[in-house]
């Protein structure tokens, strides 16, 4: 393995790696894009590392390729590959770790606020309807007023609830595909918090997997 490659595991068209490529691209990282239901890889053993993207998808569906997907999330924890997983990603992967996905009382929509063990803010991009609870022993890193676990750690493995993907042309793609049920703009509004949002994404690629 010389180039360093990672999988991607992708749920939905309109919800791809967004600026995951530019990072990938400044570091000569190639992304190999697996799209779910039909297409997933029979092994991680060849790949540095996996990154599970988000999705409309509910966990508790469960479906046969949601179980392929679960196995090789398992695969990719016993190899002791490091592992980004967000949203729906984030949500199988706790459900690997012995967590539970649960329902919310109200979806966590738009730009939101987080808030980090260290104090610190950052205002983030959310879209879902679920919500991760996880075992004593694993880190919850973050947390919002909406959802109590926004970022957790297990050894290599890091789950997001959010989205630090969603660069503009992203959120633009979203917006085209779901139209008016799509909660987040873009805008001069936003450019802010895109920038931080870009800085604490690739920040954390680096840590993970460079």
């Amino acid at each position: 393995m010389s180039q360093c490659t990672l999988a991607v595991f992708q749920h939905h068209p309109a919800e791809g790696v967004g600026r995951i490529a530019v990072w990938a691209q400044h570091h000569n990282i190639k992304l190999d894009c697996f799209y779910a239901p039909e297409d997933f890889p029979e092994s991680l053993a060849n790949y540095h590392g996996l990154i599970v993207l988000g999705g409309p998808m509910n966990v508790a569906d469960n479906p046969l390729w949601m179980q392929a997907e679960a196995e090789l999330i398992t695969q990719a924890l016993i190899l002791q590959r490091p592992i980004l997983a967000i949203c729906l990603g984030a949500q199988l992967l706790a459900a690997q770790l012995g967590g539970q996905v649960i329902e919310m009382p109200a979806p966590e929509l738009g730009w939101q606020d987080i808030t980090f063990n260290d104090g610190s803010v950052l205002t983030v991009p959310q879209w879902h309807e679920q919500a991760i609870t996880l075992p004593q022993h694993i880190a919850v890193l973050a947390s919002s007023e909406q959802c109590p676990v926004q970022m957790y750690r297990h050894q290599h493995a890091i789950g997001l609830q959010f989205h630090p993907e969603w660069d503009a042309k992203q959120i633009e793609q979203l917006a085209e595909f779901f139209a008016d049920e799509c909660p987040i703009t873009t805008g001069p509004h936003t450019q802010q918090h895109q920038t931080q949002l870009g800085q604490f994404l690739f920040e954390l690629l680096d840590a993970q997997f460079v």
